[in-house]
């Protein structure tokens, strides 16, 4: 779980963004006690709840969740019930409904990527990318595990990733990885974006403890990876690049470790919920 503090912190200030000075139009409404729903207008997996219960904890109102955070749920189901003053509750309701919507909606994108990929290989993991909105990622990136999916790396600091634009900076992937290994910490795994089946043979024999294919073709990978097992039968292979719910299944065959999609992330569309004041 995300610390507190740092929740805490982030809704504040989009509340403060959210109300910069008064609500005007909730200010027209006389002062008094209400309650109401939210509740979902679509099928998929609920992610954010302990986030949303702290914005209308924070902003001075009632929240209790009536499922649990992952929870898979069908259009009409009540996800919530609030409960206080009016003016607060109507403060609160679009950001909490962002705050779920975005979460909820990365949650749901990531499961069905997961089920179509696993149709063919059942040990494969869906991982997001860093292609996050800025200063939401720990939000995004929680969202993906609550939809079962795997993270990657947080940040920059999280492991070596030798990318195109790295390996031009080297005469070659074994010196840029030599230099990784003489350089990090023993706790880094060590990954090599690779574009072609001369770089992937190279990154594997240099040591590299994950070897990324970016916009292979399922038959360019299936013939490299043949390759590369030979060498190294436990290095990690992912896949990379434009990869989406269009063509995931026919990416998903045996011999791939992990998918990394930033349509998780960058391209998600919203889960569509509402609140509802009785």
């Amino acid at each position: 779980m995300i610390p507190q503090v740092l929740v805490d912190e982030d809704i504040k200030k989009w509340l403060a963004i959210d109300v910069p000075y008064w609500d005007v139009t909730t200010n027209l409404i006389p002062n008094s006690k209400a309650k109401g729903k939210i509740y979902a207008k679509q099928d998929g997996i609920i992610a954010g709840l302990p986030f949303v219960k702290r914005v209308f904890e924070i902003i001075g109102t009632e929240f209790e969740a009536r499922v649990e955070e992952g929870a898979r749920v069908s259009k009409k189901t009540t996800i919530a019930l609030v409960k206080g003053d009016i003016h607060n509750l109507l403060q609160a309701e679009r950001l909490a409904l962002n705050i779920l919507g975005r979460m909820s909606g990365i949650a749901t994108q990531t499961d069905i990527m997961i089920q179509i990929a696993r149709k063919n290989n059942e040990n494969i993991r869906i991982c997001a990318t860093r292609k996050t909105v800025p200063g939401l990622s720990k939000y995004d990136k929680y969202a993906v595990i609550i939809g079962g999916g795997d993270t990657h790396r947080f940040n920059l600091s999280d492991m070596i990733l030798l990318k195109e634009n790295h390996l031009r900076m080297f005469n070659s992937i074994s010196e840029a990885v030599t230099k990784a290994k003489e350089t990090i910490s023993f706790s880094k795994k060590i990954e090599v974006e690779v574009q072609n089946e001369e770089q992937a043979i190279e990154a594997t024999k240099s040591g590299a403890d994950i070897v990324m294919l970016d916009n292979f073709s399922p038959q360019q990978a299936k013939h490299v990876i043949s390759k590369i097992k030979a060498i190294n039968d436990s290095i990690l292979i992912e896949l990379s690049g434009n990869i989406s719910l269009d063509n995931l299944e026919i990416y998903s065959f045996e011999g791939i470790d992990l998918i990394s999609s930033g349509a998780l992330t960058h391209s998600v569309k919203n889960f569509d919920l509402s609140m509802l004041i009785e």
